[in-house]
């Protein structure tokens, strides 16, 4: 979920008990002026982890998409899984969920959760984001993240100390590529793993999001265990080749759109939904 910060405080630790509720009748924040320009893409960047052969399909004006995508139009439903930002975890370092089970859910758990770590550590003190890099992190995957203090400081003058940032994976979809195990219990030591999200970067608040930018996002990672916990090696992180909805500002997407867009072999998070919750756009959800 997107994560609204304010001075030396990026996230809230704990998700807000509100009940969710749809969106307003004529979609006020939908139609808006976006901010298209210059953006700050913060925390997971790395080597290209999977090849691909890039076909040209009927979306986005003939856009190319990433093969992993197989949209369709024929009705059909996504699994639900049991992995979910945050799920799973044990601890805490600097308010970020860590301690995630040694299995594939765990990972995907631990993904979602380090995605928005990362992005969120932007607006955190230089002692607390070196905490949080140096957890969530392999030593490769911290050396190309970009998460610098420099970086820091230019998101925060660029979107404000206040700004509203992260993926909302709960309107998503992810799918498992690849899983790597060394024993006959065939448990995991590295998996690779992609999600499907609304990425969010901007000043929002209570139902006005007009001065946020979404962007849907495909960001594919590799996490490896580290004997205690998983860690990010590397991140790709793509929003040119991938699916979009009718309306891409609307990221309330129904279950039945998100398996239309994304085709075969992706599962909902155990948290989706296809609706708001009252205070998403203030970023109160932490």
């Amino acid at each position: 979920m997107p994560v609204a910060h304010e001075e030396d405080t990026a996230r809230h630790p704990e998700r807000a008990a509100a009940d969710e509720v749809g969106l307003p009748e004529g979609d006020p924040q939908v139609r808006r002026d976006r901010r298209l320009g210059n953006r700050i893409i913060g925390g997971l960047v790395g080597a290209v982890l999977l090849a691909a052969v890039v076909g040209v399909l009927g979306l986005r004006g003939g856009d190319e998409l990433d093969p992993m995508f197989e949209p369709t139009d024929v009705a059909t439903a996504l699994p639900v899984g049991e992995a979910a930002e945050g799920a799973g975890a044990t601890g805490d370092v600097a308010d970020v969920p860590v301690g995630f089970p040694q299995s594939v859910d765990g990972a995907v758990s631990a993904m979602m959760t380090y995605g928005n770590a990362a992005d969120a550590a932007l607006f955190r003190t230089s002692q607390e984001r070196a905490q949080i890099a140096e957890r969530i992190f392999t030593d490769e995957g911290h050396a190309a993240s970009g998460l610098t203090d420099q970086a820091a400081a230019e998101a925060q003058d660029r979107l404000g100390a206040d700004a509203l940032t992260g993926c909302a994976y709960e309107f998503g979809a992810y799918k498992v590529a690849s899983v790597g195990s060394s024993d006959a219990a065939q448990v995991p030591f590295w998996v690779v793993v992609s999600t499907w999200a609304p990425c969010l970067r901007g000043a929002g608040g209570a139902q006005d999001a007009s001065d946020v930018d979404i962007r849907w996002t495909q960001r594919t990672s590799t996490l490896r265990w580290d004997g205690r916990d998983w860690r990010v090696e590397a991140t790709v992180s793509s929003d040119d080749r991938v699916p979009v909805p009718a309306d891409p500002d609307d990221v309330a997407v129904t279950f039945e759109e998100r398996a239309r867009l994304v085709g075969k072999g992706w599962t909902l998070p155990a948290d989706a939904t296809e609706k708001i919750a009252p205070d998403f756009w203030s970023g109160g959800t932490r």
